[in-house]
């Protein structure tokens, strides 16, 4: 599978379709290119080496996202170390307990102590304690052993890895000699215990925490005493001001003054890389340079979970400001999974945040008609051209004469027109207006066939039903 990033302008999100999940879904988190993205590539964890890196080029992704170009993931190569039966195996520095068994080593006291009495650094909110399984989240940034349980050294250590948002520490059960097969001279060789500090790009969460170990052969290496600790802190970005922290909430945005879309567009990256503010950000400039008519004042990223297993980073970018009250989507359930918010930050432009919103003029057309001579404006959006009750020439979207009765436009609201009484129903009645100046992003709110509460049976502002009078 090519692990790429996903784009959707706000005029291409995808149709939910009700079979499909079972809540309201809001288009600014589109379900359905995240499900069909699949999971992240599997990180190469390396083995029977003191330490491994991943780098991460912040400048070459944050370009990607710029250009909206699909880019396959990168998996730093592991050392590779090639083993034999019995070979001697990288020592650590952690306790054995006695018996050597894997029960005794998940149950063995002074793992839970170190665990528990571990500090949390200052940065960092901690997350979990004392587990018995160490983490598989966003962005693996590779690991380092260390003599102690030192949890701050472990933190000073993702400090200073671009791209770290979080980490791991936690005791494993290794073996000293290469597990040989069944009947092999070293089919249960002595355990010698190694004090693993993990690094990721993505928060570590209880949720994530699904490594318990694995079977070498015959031999049993398990995890004992796993704390995870997430940065608190996130890139700033250029030309943006200060991040507001959502944690597990994403924006569902409402319609702006005019009843349009707020939501200019978005992005999903499923490729393992880290979490990077930045990255939307780039991809939010390269919105407003390549549409100025629709540009981009304010992002909201956050992490993609889906069973609680980290999938992706998800870029939602908007023409204004949305207020902190409308982040109210924490997670989807789509086609028997769960897919879940968290590491959620909104950044502003420092310049210009879409801010306050301008209310329209009157949408206007050309070619005015009445009942039986309208001509349509924006055939996409069912809009046709008339009249409002002040003699305006305005594009208006069909409606049932069943409509709100009307006298002003003022009595309308925003986005809406009174349409003149020399439409079909031969009263005025509150019409959309705005929305026929994009029908691309218009909401199809026009219904065919007759409604009971119709004053004239099926009749619509700009046709009678066959058989209508």
């Amino acid at each position: 599978m090519n692990f790429s990033k996903l784009f959707k302008g706000a005029v291409a999100i995808a149709a939910l379709t009700s079979n499909a999940f079972a809540q309201s879904v809001p288009a600014d988190f589109d379900i359905s290119a995240i499900a069909a993205a699949g999971p992240p590539p599997t990180p190469t964890i390396a083995s029977n080496v003191a330490a491994q890196t991943v780098v991460y080029n912040a400048n070459a992704v944050e370009a990607s996202a710029a250009a909206e170009q699909s880019a396959a993931a990168q998996d730093s190569a592991a050392t590779k170390v090639k083993r034999a039966a019995c070979d001697p195996q990288l020592q650590g520095a952690g306790p054995v307990p006695c018996p050597d068994t894997d029960q005794a080593f998940v149950s063995y006291a002074a793992f839970a102590s170190a665990a528990s009495a571990a500090p949390t650094p200052s940065g960092y909110v901690n997350t979990f304690k004392n587990l018995k399984a160490m983490n598989n989240a966003l962005g693996y940034m590779g690991y380092t052993l260390m003599d102690t349980y030192d949890v701050p050294l472990c933190s000073s250590k993702c400090d200073k890895i671009n791209g770290c948002a979080a980490f791991n520490v936690a005791f494993e059960r290794s073996p000293s000699l290469d597990p040989s097969p069944s009947g092999g001279a070293c089919e249960q060789p002595a355990t010698t215990t190694l004090i693993k500090c993990v690094f990721w790009g993505g928060p570590v969460t209880a949720a994530n925490a699904v490594n318990d170990g694995q079977w070498r052969n015959n031999y049993h290496v398990v995890i004992a005493g796993s704390n995870g600790y997430v940065n608190q802190t996130v890139d700033y970005c250029q030309g943006y001001n200060a991040p507001n922290f959502y944690g597990g909430r994403a924006l569902a945005a409402p319609n702006d003054c005019n009843g349009q879309s707020s939501l200019v567009g978005t992005q999903y990256w499923n490729d393992g890389h880290p979490f990077d503010s930045r990255r939307c950000s780039a991809a939010c400039d390269a919105q407003t340079n390549a549409n100025p008519n629709a540009p981009c004042r304010f992002f909201n990223t956050y992490v993609i979970s889906r069973n609680g297993q980290s999938y992706g980073q998800y870029c939602a970018m908007y023409k204004q400001q949305i207020d902190d009250s409308y982040a109210t989507l924490s997670q989807v359930q789509y086609n028997g999974a769960t897919y879940s918010v968290s590491y959620s930050y909104s950044f502003a432009n420092a310049q210009n945040n879409g801010l306050p919103c301008v209310a329209s003029p009157i949408t206007s057309c050309s070619s005015p008609g009445q009942c039986g001579t309208y001509r349509q404006c924006n055939p996409g959006a069912n809009c046709y051209c008339g009249y409002d009750t002040a003699n305006n020439v305005a594009c208006f979207q069909g409606a049932y004469c069943s409509s709100q009765t009307c006298s002003t436009n003022a009595q309308c609201g925003s986005g809406y027109i009174c349409l003149s009484a020399n439409s079909c129903c031969g009263f005025s009645i509150c019409v959309p207006n705005t929305v026929c100046a994009n029908g691309l992003n218009a909401r199809h709110i026009f219904r065919r066939g007759a409604e009971k509460r119709d004053q004239v049976q099926g009749l619509s502002a700009v046709h009678v039903p066959d058989g209508g009078s």
